[in-house]
């Protein structure tokens, strides 16, 4: 942990001072320079084709804003952002087998559903300075997600037809990989994709914390679904299920360090570029029980694809949600016209700036999504 800590604190100076260097070609020649001076061997051209592409995108840009070497307005140096102050909690393994994890916390996952996926590894984006960081293996965040599937009545009565239900949608999640954990009817936690792999449950997406901004979350972030489906006349899980994703996130938290800010979810991350909308998905985009996840409310969060990257949103994606996310539109697109004024621009001429700096981030990511250093 220490060589790690020590690692990530060089990698950031080493960030600020090319952020200084204005001319890209430079930038990079200063980049290059510092890994082969760090012992390690210049990275073949395949390997950084898509970071070259992301740091000459950027310069023309600015350095992560429209016309400027300003930080964009909402980024830690223009306006930071404080979120609520939370303990890292710890559970530790006390038995693990094929069977089930067994933790001190009283988690307990099954195991018998494991199955392996592609190996995670994604690219960092630094939120300040848009300069592409270090390739990494580890999670950054959790999405939660319902698995939207048929529903029985929770009762003494009902408990073969909610098996029943249960054991088909966990088939049908592990043939698609779509999930690292799903927390069924009766508050089990059910491992399907491994934790060291991707799994297909975000899709197109997008986040940033305090530091980084992520694009597609399946290799970020883990995903954890409730066996629920949004209903009008009963609540979408139960409290077995709440408990069991208590203990969950409270375990993974503590064993990867994730910010209480990275805890999210799906409709608070799912975007389509084709129109450049948010709320592809929109489940969990009302009532999610943060607090009782011992999280803050991140539903207050301002949306980070609204004023990094100037995504909108239609009304039927405010139908889907609730007025708690709502909140966290309403700072965003605060964010993105007092950026926009900042710099003598209308929000739409500001907004189209932004899309465009997206549609750059995606395809260089997509080009050298399997390449880079590894951290």
């Amino acid at each position: 942990m220490v060589g790690y800590l020590s690692a990530f604190s060089h990698a950031s100076r080493i960030e600020r001072r090319a952020q200084k260097i204005g001319d890209p070609i430079e930038r990079l020649k200063y980049l290059r320079g510092v890994r082969t001076s760090a012992g390690r061997k210049p990275f073949p051209i395949r390997r950084w084709t898509a970071s070259v592409v992301l740091a000459i995108a950027f310069a023309f840009l600015g350095t992560w804003d429209g016309l400027s070497r300003q930080p964009i307005a909402g980024t830690p140096s223009a306006m930071p952002v404080h979120y609520p102050v939370t303990d890292t909690p710890v559970a530790w393994p006390v038995e693990q087998n094929s069977q089930y994890d067994l933790y001190s916390n009283g988690l307990r996952i099954e195991n018998t559903l494991e199955i392996s996926g592609q190996p995670r590894s994604y690219s960092l984006i630094g939120r300040e300075t848009g300069i592409p960081g270090p390739q990494r293996e580890q999670p950054a965040g959790i999405v939660f997600h319902m698995t939207e599937s048929p529903q029985a009545l929770f009762e003494p009565s009902g408990k073969s037809t909610l098996k029943r239900i249960g054991q088909g949608v966990l088939v049908f999640v592990r043939n698609k990989r779509a999930y690292h954990f799903v927390i069924d009817r009766f508050g089990r936690v059910h491992r399907i994709v491994v934790e060291s792999d991707m799994a297909n449950h975000a899709g197109n997406s997008v986040w940033a914390d305090s530091q980084w901004v992520y694009l597609n979350l399946n290799a970020s972030f883990i995903g954890v679904a409730f066996e629920a489906r949004a209903q009008a006349d009963q609540p979408p899980v139960n409290e077995p299920q709440l408990h069991a994703a208590k203990l969950l996130t409270e375990m993974l938290r503590g064993k990867y360090n994730l910010p209480a800010e990275n805890c999210v979810t799906h409709a608070q991350v799912s975007v389509n570029p084709d129109n450049m909308r948010i709320g592809w998905h929109t489940d969990w985009g009302n009532t999610f029980a943060f607090r009782e996840l011992g999280l803050p409310d991140n539903y207050r969060i301002p949306n980070p694809a609204l004023y990094l990257f100037g995504f909108e949103y239609d009304q039927a994606y405010k139908n889907s949600t609730g007025p708690g996310l709502w909140k966290g539109l309403a700072s965003a697109e605060e964010r993105l016209r007092q950026s926009a004024a900042d710099r003598g621009l209308t929000t739409v001429q500001y907004r189209k700036i932004l899309q465009q700096r997206y549609k750059e981030a995606r395809s260089a990511l997509k080009d050298g999504r399997a390449d880079g250093e590894k951290t």
